[in-house]
Order: C-alpha cells, then sequence, then structure tokens
C-alpha cells in the first residue's frame, strides 16, 4: 500500500522540483536585469560612450537581452528586456516569460552645466 502511494507521489514531488528551479531562475535572471540596467544608467549619467555603455551593460545582463536607452528632461532611463526559458532543454517553451528592468538616473552633465 505504502509503495502504490509513494509511486502517485514521486511525479508530483518532481513536478514540485521543476517549479521551484524556475521560480529562483526567474529571480537570479530578473536581479541580473536590474543590475544590467542599474550599471548602463549610471555609466550613462557620468557620460560614458554609449558604445562602451551598452557592452558593460550586455556583460552583467542575462544572454539574448535587449537594452534601450532613453534621455527626457535630464533624466536618462534604460530597460533592459529578455525572455527566460527553462534550462532544461525538452522544457525550454515552458514557462517562457518576458522580464523587464527598468533603471532611471539623473544625467550628471546637463545638471552640472544648469548650475
Amino acid at each position: 500500500m505504502v509503495t502504490a502511494e509513494l509511486a502517485m507521489l514521486i511525479p508530483f514531488g518532481l513536478a514540485f522540483c521543476f517549479l521551484l528551479l524556475w521560480i529562483v531562475s526567474l529571480g537570479m535572471t530578473q536581479v541580473r536585469l536590474v543590475d544590467a540596467s542599474r550599471e548602463a544608467a549610471r555609466m550613462l549619467a557620468r557620460g560614458d560612450p554609449p558604445a562602451e555603455v551598452k557592452r558593460a551593460a550586455l556583460e552583467h545582463a542575462p544572454a539574448g537581452s535587449a537594452l534601450r536607452f532613453t534621455t527626457t528632461g535630464g533624466f536618462i532611463s534604460v530597460t533592459a528586456t529578455t525572455k527566460s526559458r527553462m534550462a532544461l532543454p525538452m522544457f525550454k517553451h515552458v514557462g517562457s516569460v518576458t522580464l523587464k528592468a527598468l533603471s532611471v538616473s539623473a544625467d550628471e552633465e546637463q545638471s552640472g552645466e544648469e548650475q
């Protein structure tokens, strides 16, 4: 009787483990996106060249990420996006989620001119 119950429980336990791994990987991916967008906004605010900023930010970001820079009214905003997938090849289309991070920084070069 215990063997039958255990045999029914194992698939649900494995599914639960995969769910937990997926949630942890989403969290780690989101943290990397936030780091990349924050670093890019900080570098752009200091006046670093956009090509160098993009290269440095993509080093922090997960593979396949995209960056978008916008400047409005003395503020620089950087949006980093990526599509998160499960690490297992057979489940790569399951749980595919688009993650996004936005960071805003005051343009230090422009605020320095106003003083």
